[in-house]
């Protein structure tokens, strides 16, 4: 009976031990999904003083407030004292106006390069482009 009780301990083990093994080759890998998501998001963000923010309605902006928050969304309204943020679906779609005195900080979405044309500049920049007889 003793040699039985030590046949099942160790076949249990093993099995136990088999199974630790497996969990983790068995879990999806976390990065995967978050790997994906940051190839896709190619844009990149770039500091904006507040005053040039007139010309920039439509545009996406992150800003971090001096109450420690950081908010993102599309610029929707643009006053001397207050700017108003369409929120995205993930902070519940909103319209959130934040005071200019209480901002920090303001970056802008940049599209990125076309990688085809990073170098290429316009020949016709400055010039006139009918020529007078």
């Amino acid at each position: 009976m003793n040699n039985s009780k030590k046949l099942v301990c160790l076949i249990l083990s093993c099995t136990l031990l088999a199974l630790l093994s497996a969990a983790p080759m068995a879990a999806p890998a976390a990065g995967s999904k978050a790997a994906k998501g940051t190839a896709a998001n190619t844009s990149s963000f770039q500091e904006i003083e507040y005053a040039d923010l007139v010309e920039k309605i439509g545009h996406k902006l992150v800003i971090s407030t001096t109450n420690n928050t950081t908010r993102k969304g599309e610029l929707t309204r643009f006053t001397n004292v207050t700017l108003t943020l369409q929120m995205g679906p993930d902070a519940g779609s909103i319209e959130l106006s934040v005071p200019r005195d209480s901002i920090r900080k303001i970056m802008i979405e940049v599209a990125p390069a076309d990688p085809l044309f990073l170098n290429e500049e316009t020949s016709t920049e400055g010039k006139a482009g009918a020529k007078k007889n």
